[in-house]
């Protein structure tokens, strides 16, 4: 195969579009005749033998993970490959901007804006809880909207496989602070509805342009995720309202059981809000800052943890 800094694999690279863990190129295939996007594992620089070992097992279980699902709401991956010590996956060449990209242009969205998405969202996780795939990093970076309006759920790069040993430490935290779980903060085992939770969080977002969970750091994050209940969602309609309340359950148990039935309540929500005209819980303030709304409420509920607490916030000396 051709060593050539222009081509990976039998792939011609056209541009590089992206660069955080790992690259991602605009691509060309030659055979199919079709553009693609070339995602190349970037090893850490300053990373041991073992590092290196375990991120190589995490690229090609995401290859796994997302190849083995076929749904119109997920990215597709067309092939995994090795170049001369290069590790890729080639994929569906997705149009569109993603959900985060969309927030920063119009700040909130409106319920009627938000439903498609989400539902799309969620039908997707839907298809991947059925067949084994807990996704574990839904946020709005790895959801992208198509210029038509569909949904694509991509990076499964940390997903948890059901149906395979895990190669997560019991311990081990991955994920996104603001969007994880509070069984996902402590790092215990986790099921599909640790994505119901992060979607309530992305849900929170797109209706209010912020995230339910606030802080200055990592740790005071978690710890608001962990231990309390976020702010009520200024400006939305209460029915929506509460189908973030019961996402963002701190135990499991208290949470939609599947994404099908969190959107069933998204649809319910959605009709009573257009027969009944309904108000919002709260005016939406422009101006308004923290003060403006009641503070959270430390959570008293039953603990998810089996019977762990996560650590308390250290004191500020």
């Amino acid at each position: 195969m051709s060593t050539s800094q222009q081509t990976l694999g039998k792939y011609q690279i056209i541009r590089e579009i992206a660069r955080s863990n790992d690259i991602v190129y605009e691509g060309y295939d030659p055979g199919m005749n079709r553009r693609v996007a070339l995602k190349e594992l970037l090893f850490p620089t300053a990373g041991t033998p073992t590092q290196r070992e375990e991120r190589l097992r995490r690229f090609y279980r995401e290859a796994k993970a997302a190849g083995s699902l076929a749904h119109p709401n997920i990215v597709t991956i067309y092939d995994v490959g090795e170049d001369a010590g290069r590790h890729f996956i080639a994929m569906e060449y997705l149009e569109g901007r993603n959900l985060r990209e969309l927030l920063d242009v119009e700040g909130c969205l409106t319920p009627e804006q938000a439903v498609p998405i989400m539902k799309q969202v969620l039908d997707a996780l839907g298809y991947a809880h059925r067949h084994g795939v807990v996704h574990r990093d839904i946020k709005p970076e790895n959801i992208q909207i198509l210029a038509d309006g569909r949904v694509k759920l991509t990076d499964f790069g940390i997903a948890r496989l059901t149906f395979e040993q895990s190669i997560t430490i019991d311990g081990q935290v991955f994920g996104t602070p603001s969007y994880m779980s509070p069984e996902q903060v402590v790092g215990r085992d986790l099921d599909a509805r640790t994505d119901i939770f992060s979607c309530g969080v992305v849900l929170y977002e797109m209706l209010t342009g912020a995230k339910p969970f606030a802080g200055d750091s990592v740790v005071s994050v978690t710890y608001a995720i962990c231990h309390t209940e976020p702010t009520p969602p200024p400006g939305v309609p209460e029915p929506f309202a509460a189908v973030i309340r019961k996402a963002l359950q701190k135990a499991l148990v208290m949470r939609y059981g599947s994404a099908s039935e969190m959107a069933s309540a998204l649809d319910e929500a959605l009709d009573e809000v257009k027969r009944a005209g309904a108000q919002p819980v709260a005016p939406w303030l422009p101006n308004a800052t923290a003060s403006s709304y009641p503070p959270p409420i430390a959570y008293t509920g039953p603990t998810p943890y089996g019977g762990i607490q996560p650590p308390p916030l250290p004191t500020q000396q």
